[in-house]
């Protein structure tokens, strides 16, 4: 190949990349969400009625930004450099959904565990981020998959970074984090690959007492849900419809996603009852 054919080569790879960006959605719900239509109600947000989330690989929508990460015992630290090698300052990054940036870690191995952190910027374009003490608690260490998402000022349309990382065993293992909720029934209204499904979580305390739902970054609750495989990598970021139910002594909370392949699903549900909580729910996925 001559050199001008290169040349050549990059700027039409470029000019693919750049158009490809352009067309993608202009704000953080509207890329995980198709038809974002949001309905607020009691000033919370809820998903509209045509919304549904869309499961995403960071890594195959190449996206110029990469997840840089250094992890320690209780924590770490992040920078997003873009394509020329600089970091993301906080200055340059929006806020969406009450943070400017989600970070979302789920341990593959090791045990089965997820939280969504807020890392915290300094001036030299690092961020960083503590784990709580209920991830920590008992965990024996292992393999995780990170995600991040985030809106740049310049250009108002959401970024996505993916990373792996090995979280070191605790120096002390003591019990596990006892969650104080827990989903007691649920419904797939669909388990077919590429079909929009509704998800419904009826939630409850572990004493049977019921529980309030508490406003978690603007939203009655967030799920993501992850592939089982740890060779499949990517997400979808879901949060409630307003379908019925929200408010009731025994919630029940209501999430729009398309399907990805067949396969088995990691379903994650952030909540906030005074504190943060998280729930787990396995789905399969057909042919």
């Amino acid at each position: 190949m001559t050199n001008k054919s290169y040349v050549i080569g990059l700027s039409l790879g470029a000019l693919a990349l750049f158009i490809g960006l352009r067309s993608l959605p202009d704000t953080h719900c509207a890329f995980l969400h198709a038809d974002h239509q949001p309905v607020y109600s009691n000033g919370v947000e809820f998903c509209g009625l045509n919304e549904e989330a869309n499961f995403y690989q960071p890594t195959e929508l190449q996206f110029p930004v990469k997840l840089r990460l250094v992890l320690t015992n209780n924590g770490g630290t992040m920078r997003l450099v873009k394509e020329d090698g600089q970091p993301y300052l906080d200055y340059e990054i929006a806020i969406s959904h009450t943070q400017k940036v989600h970070l979302h870690v789920r341990q593959v191995s090791g045990r089965s565990d997820y939280v969504h952190l807020h890392p915290v910027p300094t001036e030299d374009g690092t961020w960083s981020f503590t784990f709580p003490p209920e991830f920590l608690q008992g965990n024996p260490g292992g393999e995780l998959q990170l995600y991040v998402d985030f809106v740049p000022v310049r250009s108002g349309r959401v970024m996505l970074a993916e990373t792996k990382a090995t979280l070191p065993a605790q120096v002390a293992i003591v019990s596990p984090h006892v969650r104080r909720n827990q989903i007691m029934a649920s419904t797939v209204s669909t388990h077919k690959a590429g079909e929009s499904a509704l998800v419904k979580v009826q939630l409850d305390s572990l004493k049977g007492s019921g529980l309030k739902l508490q406003p978690i970054m603007g939203a009655l609750g967030h799920a993501v849900l992850f592939a089982e495989s740890e060779t499949l990598t990517g997400y979808a970021h879901m949060h409630p419809s307003l379908e019925g139910g929200e408010y009731d002594q025994r919630p029940t909370l209501t999430f729009k996603v398309r399907l990805p392949k067949a396969g088995r699903y990691d379903f994650w549900l952030n909540i906030n009852d005074g504190q943060d909580d998280y729930l787990y729910l396995p789905i399969e996925v057909t042919p």
